[in-house]
Order: structure tokens, then sequence, then C-alpha cells
């Protein structure tokens, strides 16, 4: 993946200094506009945010994992780790992000036509999540995403990108606190992994946005596992052909079952009070595979694969007003998977409320 993309990007570069001298050319060392931009609604967005979330349903009260421990698969068991107490906090949870998407080297030919111009660059883009109580004092866990790859853009109607894309998540300090005080006195507790984490490491990321106007944009992007995967957890989510040490984790998944991930939404953007900037409105539908991947998250026991099962969703519904060049209000509702990533079992309904911080700076190399 990675030689593909320079090669492309080497030929790129040099089919256009061959001829743009009868075009405009411009080439730009570092923007924070990316050409194709991050999903509005999509919840996963690399972005630097302060967001105050307001449980509905499913503040976190337990921790799962399934039982892979020390190469033995144990007949596909999974352990569920209670908290001593139901923690509601009000429904309250602080999420602040810090993260943004980098265009790098970027290349621009203008001429005369309506598919002018035409971009291309190296794309780079990180978040970190952050999830702490609702009075800012202890951390629930955290998320890590990054994208590192290709972006391409013809007009200003359509857009792609190609690359490898990773998260994982981790445990904080107001959960292994709340796991040890019930189980420091039991053995099994040697079983809870101090460095478990929900990990999907380096899946292929395809992106398509068609913008049909000004106003109007359209997306979807494919997340897929390719077969040399370093790490895809938890265990029971991986396809047939992910071993660890060699030993097949899930040998009884049908070939057909590749835990991929599909997102799709809309935005809609018009500037309803001009003195302020645009207003946003979109909607983003995951669908996971591993939806497929039955399995009991209130008393533990095993899970198994049923190819008939549908397709996990999740819904996100945000609007934002700009009150600035680079800040934000937003709202959103989510419904669906826990938007912190380690507590994926658990469905979870949320409305929440922030800023959103989103520089737009470009650093031209040569035009």
């Amino acid at each position: 993946m990675k030689k593909i993309i320079i090669v492309v990007f080497l030929l790129f570069n040099i089919c256009t200094s061959a001829i743009y001298a009868g075009f405009n050319y411009q080439i730009d060392l570092l923007s924070f506009d990316p050409l194709h931009k991050e999903y509005f609604a999509d919840r996963t967005r690399a972005d630097s945010s302060l967001n105050y979330l307001f449980y509905i349903e499913g503040f976190p009260d337990r921790v799962l994992q399934d039982k892979f421990i020390n190469n033995d698969v144990n007949d596909n068991q999974i352990l569920v780790w209670e908290f001593d107490e139901v923690v509601k906090e009000n429904g309250k949870m602080v999420n602040i992000k810090i993260g943004e998407t980098l265009s790098l080297l970027r290349n621009t030919i203008e001429f005369d036509s309506p598919f002018s111009p035409i971009s291309f660059d190296l794309s780079a883009q990180g978040v970190i999540s952050e999830f702490l109580k609702g009075g800012f004092d202890d951390m629930f866990g955290y998320d890590g995403n990054y994208f590192y790859g290709a972006s391409f853009k013809i007009g200003d109607f359509l857009s792609m990108r190609v690359g490898r894309h990773h998260y994982c998540t981790h445990y904080g300090d107001q959960v292994f606190k709340r796991v040890q005080r019930v189980y420091e006195n039991n053995p099994s507790y040697d079983d809870f992994w101090i460095t478990y984490k929900y990990v999907r490491m380096d899946d292929v990321a395809f992106g398509l946005s068609i913008e049909p106007t000004s106003n109007v944009r359209i997306y979807g992007e494919l997340l897929y596992p390719p077969k040399n995967i370093k790490v895809l957890r938890p265990y029971m989510f991986a396809p047939n052909w992910v071993k660890v040490n060699d030993i097949t984790v899930n040998p009884d998944y049908p070939d057909s079952y590749n835990a991929r991930i599909v997102n799709v939404g809309f935005e809609i953007s018009y500037p309803i009070f001009r003195n302020l900037g645009n207003t946003t409105i979109g909607y983003d539908l995951h669908l996971y595979e591993e939806g497929k991947v039955i399995y009991n998250h209130v008393s533990g026991g095993t899970y198994y694969f049923n190819d008939n099962a549908s397709w996990e969703r999740e819904h996100d519904l945000r609007i934002a007003q700009e009150i600035s060049n680079v800040v934000s209000l937003e709202c959103n509702y989510h419904n669906g998977r826990s938007p912190y990533n380690n507590f994926f079992f658990q469905h979870t309904e949320i409305f929440s409320i922030g800023l959103r911080v989103n520089p737009k700076t470009t650093v031209q190399l040569y035009n």
C-alpha cells in the first residue's frame, strides 16, 4: 500500500512538472483544509473539540472481554466484570478530542474545464479522544485513531481517499478502580487484562465523497482488515484467517465474514445567519459486520457466529453553527455503540453539546 501511494504520487508530480507551463500549477507544503474533508456527523471524526455527553441509556457499568488467554481459545468464553456500584454521575460524561487532518505536498492543476481543478496529496489524520467523569476528575479511558494515505479531488464535486486506518482504545483509572474493588480478593481477577483493549490495527480504508451542489455532500467509506493485519481485538470479532501465534482464533467462522465496517452519510450547509457563518446538519450511519457475532454481555458465557444476523447499526445526527472562522457550536444525538470503543457491547443513546475548533491554514510552497 505504501509503495503504491508513493509511486502514484511521484508519477503525478512528474506529469504535472512536464505540462504545468500551459496550466496554473500550485503545490502546498501543508494545509489544515484537507481535500477529502472529515465526515461531519461521524463520531470518530478527527477534530479538536470539547463535548458534554448526557446519557439517556447505556452509561458504562461493566467491562467485557473475550477469554483468549495464554493462546488458549477456552471454548469461545467471554468474561464480564461488573462495577461495584452503578455509577451514573447523573448520566454525564465529558469527551475531549485533540486531532486534525493534514494535507501534505498538495499538487493542484487549474485549467479551462468543468473538471478543474484537479488535486492530489498525501494525507495524515490523527485524534486522541478522552472520556472523563462529568466532574472532569477521573478518566474512563481514551481512544486513538489515525489514518495515513493519499487523497484525490476533481473539481469541487468529487473527492476520495485510500490508505490505512488504525484505532485502539484503552481503559482509564475510573475503570481499573471500580473493577479492582470487586475482584481484588478474587483469584479470577488475574484474568482481567490490564493491557486489554479494543484494537483494529491498520485496516484498509477507501472513502468517496460527492458534492452535487456547494451546499450538499454525500459520502461513504469502507474499512476492512487486510490478510496481513497485525491485531484485531476483541478476538471474537476476528475473521477465520486471523491467527495469534499461529493459532486460528475462530476456525468455525465462514469465509464470507471479514469484519468490515461501512459508514455512509450526508451533510447540508447553508449560511442561515450570515453574520455567523454556515449552519450545518448531517447524518452518519455506521454498519458493523461484527453484528453477526452473537454474545451475552449481561451474564457472560460464550459467543458464536450467526450468518443470518444483521450487521450492527449506529446512528448520529449532528447540527452545528459556525460562530467564527474556526469555532463551531455543535449538538449531536447518538444511538448505537458506545462512543468509547471499549464499551462496544453497550447500546447507548446520548445527547451531547460542545465546541469544535477547526483551523483552515495553508502553507503554500509554489504557485
